[in-house]
């Protein structure tokens, strides 16, 4: 597929920054950040049009003239001082050469380059060369002996088919080899891949993988999937279970000796709670007795008591004051303005303060010691 790549480093490339410091320039009126994109304006469309008809980089008066406009002498003459052009011929007709610098301005792909790839695709789709080359080589790469992946299209293990000859179509099955992608990259297209890469002799005892079985049984021929090799992954499931699966059950047996029969087993040590085997019944007689729902109340029933001798039978709750020695007397406690008489009649307020905050008195209590509870002085009684 044909395509233009523009490297990230292209807008500072110096050939684009080239025209920013050109000043003797027709037309006047352009300015030189005026001429540094229009000339990189242009060389785009020049490259893309070379790309995608395959001119291997070569611009024609033509095309010069379509894409820069009336102007275009100057242009191509702005591009040449500038480094973007190159001059040359073409059938005897003036023409450009764009710049390569696939690193750091732009690159486009040959119309060699694309010749091949297609020639590659076309080889490695025939099966009068796949399926000799995948029954003498197996899934093994002729190069570092690793077993490939056949799905894989991206990864360094992936299956190819590399040409002995680089940049050479395929003859025969003898121009072709099993390889993994890494090694079909090292030898690219390189004249000299065999002594960068030198291919191993073809395997006596091919390793033929799920993949390569099914290809060549398609075509007619029955291979077996070979074993995993030692310090290989075969791609096809194991026969034997993985560790931590569930074991096969065990095939059925005679009904009379079925497992819902009691066998004999060592019994478990003390203290240690089995659970009943599977179609076993148990004696009722054995079974232990059911815990009840709620636990009985040992606890005596308290002692009768009589209304008229006891009086009232619930607890009287006693005041912070009370508690602290002061009086019982609910009239100690009234307020000045509520209008009842307080002790005596006099409506006098106690002399012991009631707190209010009992949190913060406590807190004020802790830590240090507590005097002792006062009496009422003989001038509070009025009698």
């Amino acid at each position: 597929m044909p395509w233009a790549k523009f490297s990230d480093t292209s807008a500072t490339h110096p050939v684009v920054l080239a025209p920013a410091a050109f000043t003797n320039w027709e037309p006047p009126r352009w300015t030189q950040t005026d001429l540094v994109n229009i000339c990189a304006g242009i060389f785009a469309r020049l490259t893309t049009q070379s790309a995608g008809y395959l001119t291997d980089y070569v611009v024609t008066a033509g095309v010069m003239a379509s894409t820069a406009g009336d102007n275009w002498q100057h242009w191509a003459a702005l591009m040449v001082r500038a480094g973007y052009l190159a001059p040359t011929t073409v059938a005897g007709e003036p023409a450009w050469l764009l710049i390569d610098d696939p690193e750091h301005l732009a690159h486009i792909r040959l119309k060699d380059e694309l010749a091949w790839e297609r020639q590659r695709r076309k080889d490695n789709g025939d099966p009068a060369l796949v399926v000799p080359v995948r029954l003498r080589d197996g899934d093994a790469c002729r190069y570092c002996g690793v077993i490939v992946n056949w799905r894989d299209r991206k990864g360094g293990r992936g299956g190819t088919y590399d040409h002995r000859t680089p940049g050479q179509p395929a003859a025969g099955p003898d121009d072709l080899r099993v390889a993994c992608q890494s090694c079909n990259g090292t030898r690219s297209n390189h004249p000299d891949a065999d002594h960068r890469r030198p291919p191993r002799p073809a395997p006596t005892n091919p390793f033929y993988g799920t993949e390569t079985v099914a290809l060549l049984a398609k075509h007619g021929i029955t291979v077996q999937v070979t074993a995993a090799r030692p310090g290989h992954q075969p791609d096809y499931a194991p026969t034997h279970p993985r560790p931590g699966s569930q074991p096969a059950p065990a095939p059925a047996g005679d009904p009379a000796t079925s497992r819902t029969t009691p066998t004999t087993a060592t019994p478990p040590p003390a203290g240690h709670r089995t659970r009943a085997t599977t179609g076993t019944t148990r004696d009722p007689a054995t079974r232990r007795t059911p815990r009840p729902k709620t636990r009985p109340d040992t606890r005596p029933d308290p002692a009768p008591c009589d209304p008229a001798t006891s009086g009232n039978t619930r607890p009287v709750l006693q005041t912070q004051d009370q508690q602290r020695g002061g009086s019982t007397d609910p009239a100690d406690h009234r307020h000045t303005g509520s209008g009842s008489p307080g002790r005596g009649g006099t409506g006098r307020e106690p002399t012991t303060p009631t707190t209010t905050n009992r949190k913060r008195g406590r807190r004020g209590r802790r830590g240090r010691p507590q005097p002792p509870p006062t009496s009422p002085r003989p001038e509070d009684h009025h009698g």
